[in-house]
């Protein structure tokens, strides 16, 4: 190689190198955080709602994961879940909410567990009821738009 030939290679290589480095980084940094309900992410909404509802049997004891998605915690963190209206299932008739719906995500932990006791009500053939969940969240920690809220089938 020629002495020129050396010198443009090391040109071009410096140009690419200052073009570059004058490139804003524009990488999206979210900062925030959101909970939803692990199963209403991995699973199919059901036809004419925006949610899933998964079946249930009696006695069962529901045990749904609620996603921390942000950064994790240094401190517990408590938050609400209610009963959604839509629901036609009524807690102390056909279910039960553990800890009167307040679930815990430990300090440094992305995950809580909302915990449900079915009941075993009367029985009437041919019929269910749907028990869905909304997560309220708490002053520090909100619920996503599209995956706070899911159901539970119970066949009576």
């Amino acid at each position: 190689m020629t002495m020129r030939k050396i010198f443009h290679l090391f040109l071009l290589v410096g140009i690419v190198f200052v073009v570059t480095s004058c490139f804003k980084d524009n990488r999206v940094i979210w900062q925030g955080a959101v909970l939803e309900f692990d199963q209403a992410v991995t699973t199919t909404p059901a036809l004419g709602v925006n949610y899933p509802i998964i079946n249930t049997t009696r006695g069962a004891t529901i045990r749904t994961r609620i996603n921390l998605v942000g950064a994790q915690r240094p401190n517990d963190e408590v938050i609400t879940v209610a009963v959604d209206p839509a629901s036609t299932g009524r807690e102390g008739i056909h279910f039960n909410m553990r800890n009167g719906g307040r679930v815990t995500i430990p300090a440094n932990s992305s995950f809580g567990f909302l915990e449900v006791d079915v009941l075993n009500p009367p029985p009437a053939p041919g019929t269910n009821v749907v028990f869905v969940f909304n997560i309220q969240g708490n002053e520090n920690l909100k619920p996503s738009e599209n995956y706070r809220r899911i159901g539970f089938r119970l066949n009576l």
